[in-house]
């Protein structure tokens, strides 16, 4: 048997020990790199979470009249429209609006307006409908129909005089902000035309409620795109 070289044994066992801390060194590093790249993972989708919670407000607003646009018709009229439902959204956040082809529907619901079997316009509701006349007043090629509802409860005939009562209050105050008189009709429909049913108190308190619809006059809605 052939004697082994000490000196080729030591470099041997030197060598390798240099592989094994060059091998160590790599893989500290590379776990660091893991753990820089896990943390900045970690940190953008913190970042946008927080983003998104902050703007949460902002962009559910922005889907809502997305969803008004689309709804609404094209052209000169449709644009009209829907810079009216912006400014709207704007100045009185609880309106329901929706776009239905060339009609823009303002819903506010009724206790917004008004207290429990009364037409006398609430003090708050005076302010939200001074918002929607100064935006009238604005866009002055539109008309507007007012429809007041109510729920089930009680007489019917009474019912119908509430609704004309308080769709005629809207109107009168939307004249008294600026919007000329002859723009709007107001008509009072009663307990015909519920959203909801009336066997709970929720659906009667979507039921009571006014619908403000905006149509752009005739000579715009023939204009071109």
């Amino acid at each position: 048997m052939t004697a082994s070289n000490p000196l080729r044994t030591a470099g041997a066992a030197l060598g390798l020990l240099a592989t094994l801390a060059l091998a160590g060194c790599q893989t500290a590093q590379t776990a660091l790199q893991d753990r820089t790249t896990r943390d900045a993972v970690i940190g953008t989708v913190v970042g946008a979470a927080a983003g998104a919670a902050i703007d949460s407000n902002k962009r559910g607003r922005g889907a809502l009249i997305g969803a008004v646009v689309g709804g609404l018709a094209g052209g000169a009229a449709g644009r009209y429209l829907d810079n009216q439902a912006k400014e709207i959204q704007d100045a009185i956040p609880d309106a329901n609006l929706e776009g239905r082809g060339d009609t823009l529907v303002v819903g506010l619901p009724g206790d917004l307006l008004f207290d429990s079997g009364s037409s006398t316009l609430a003090p708050g509701a005076v302010q939200k409908l001074n918002s929607l006349g100064s935006t009238l007043v604005r866009y002055p090629e539109s008309n507007v129909l007012i429809k007041g509802h109510t729920d089930s409860q009680g007489d019917e005939s009474r019912n119908l005089q509430l609704s004309e009562d308080r769709a005629r209050n809207v109107k009168n105050l939307l004249i008294a902000q600026g919007v000329a008189a002859y723009r709007i009709t107001s008509i009072g429909m009663g307990e015909q035309f519920p959203v909801s049913t009336n066997s709970t108190a929720i659906g009667r308190a979507q039921n009571r409620r006014v619908e403000v619809e905006i149509k752009v006059d005739e000579g715009m809605q023939g204009g071109g795109n």
